[in-house]
């Protein structure tokens, strides 16, 4: 065949009229146009026409012998079809192969740098965001004991969870120790209680709290993944930090973060058990004198939401400004105490106020 026949032939249709010519040639061995033409009651010009994709898929053939068109058997044509295409595969896939092998013997080297590099270096930084997904299907793939992550913000992408879910289940089939941090806004939406569900329900422990600074992940308790922000209108990277006295110094602060957390119920998830610690979380970020836009993205919730539950909570103190929030607020110990006294806080809804 000559080239690019396989692929013409691919788009190639068989008309009614090609398929009566070729039960034709079934039954009389022979294909003679004007015959067909007369038997079929169709024009010559249009036998000719319908004889054409009959010999582009090989269903019909000239005898070597005697020059007319014989019909040929179906299997046969389509594996005289198919013989060039087989042949471009194997070709390619060694190709592949080749490529591979070519690319992957420098793996050694890398790993022999990188490992003396980090060894001065406590961390690599990767600016592709393509490159850091990469990276962290691999670390995913080769967890072989806990996985802690940290998610800023309220609710998640919906399409980023469901490229989650099949990844993160497989880690927990594996026994892996799965731990989760959201905002508590998180806890409101339906895409992320769905994926919570999920993966609770195989052994992972989810919690949210109040405010989260930034994203964090560690693999194993020894390779942490840390948000690279880069430069204004640079994609975000990530920096992979290896040395153990950082990665011990992060998780020092995570452990704290997630012992203050609340849990996530899979049997109620919903706002019941963390509202009052959202609640007490708005009440010091406005002491501080932040705006209603400044709170709502902090607790990673949307503007409407946090402005209902800081009238809620100006209500509750029986405040109409901000400033008498803040004084009624301090009154009544909301704020918190000293850190020497470790005195324990308690929110509005708990006073009964």
């Amino acid at each position: 065949m000559e080239k690019g026949g396989a692929e013409n032939s691919a788009t190639t249709q068989l008309s009614e009229e090609a398929t009566g010519i070729y039960l034709y040639a079934l039954r009389n061995h022979v294909v003679d146009e004007r015959d067909v033409a007369a038997e079929l009651g169709i024009p010559l010009t249009a036998v000719e026409s319908a004889i054409a994709p009959l010999l582009e898929l090989k269903l019909l053939r000239r005898s070597s012998q005697s020059g007319d068109l014989v019909p040929v058997r179906p299997d046969i044509a389509a594996a005289e079809l198919s013989a060039p295409v087989e042949e471009q595969i194997r070709a390619k896939t060694l190709e592949l192969g080749n490529l591979r092998d070519q690319v992957l013997s420098l793996l050694p080297t890398y790993e022999e740098y990188r490992s003396a590099e980090v060894e001065i270096r406590p961390f690599e930084r990767f600016s592709d965001p393509e490159e850091v997904r990469a990276l962290l299907r691999i670390m995913t793939a080769e967890c072989s004991t806990e996985v802690i992550t940290v998610q800023p913000g309220g609710a998640r992408d919906p399409q980023a969870l469901i490229d989650a879910l099949p990844r993160d289940v497989a880690m927990l089939d594996r026994g892996i120790r799965m731990l989760v941090m959201y905002q508590h806004p998180a806890r409101g939406d339906l895409a992320t209680r769905s994926y919570a569900s999920k993966i609770i329900e195989r052994g992972a422990e989810v919690r949210t709290t109040g405010q989260i600074a930034e994203r964090l992940i560690v693999f194993d308790r020894k390779t942490a993944f840390i948000p690279d922000r880069g430069r204004a209108g640079q994609s975000p990277g990530a920096a992979v930090v290896r040395d153990p006295i950082i990665v011990a110094y992060l998780l020092r602060f995570f452990d704290q973060l997630w012992q203050e957390a609340t849990p996530l119920d899979i049997a109620h998830i919903g706002y019941q058990d963390a509202v009052e610690d959202l609640k007490l979380s708005i009440v010091r970020l406005m002491a501080r004198g932040l705006s209603d836009e400044a709170v709502a993205r902090r607790l990673g919730m949307g503007l409407r939401t946090c402005r209902r539950h800081i009238a809620a909570i100006m209500h509750d103190l029986g405040a109409v400004s901000r400033f008498q929030a803040g004084c009624a607020a301090q009154q009544r110990g909301f704020l918190g105490a000293s850190s020497e006294s470790g005195q324990a806080v308690d929110s509005p809804r708990r006073t009964g106020s």
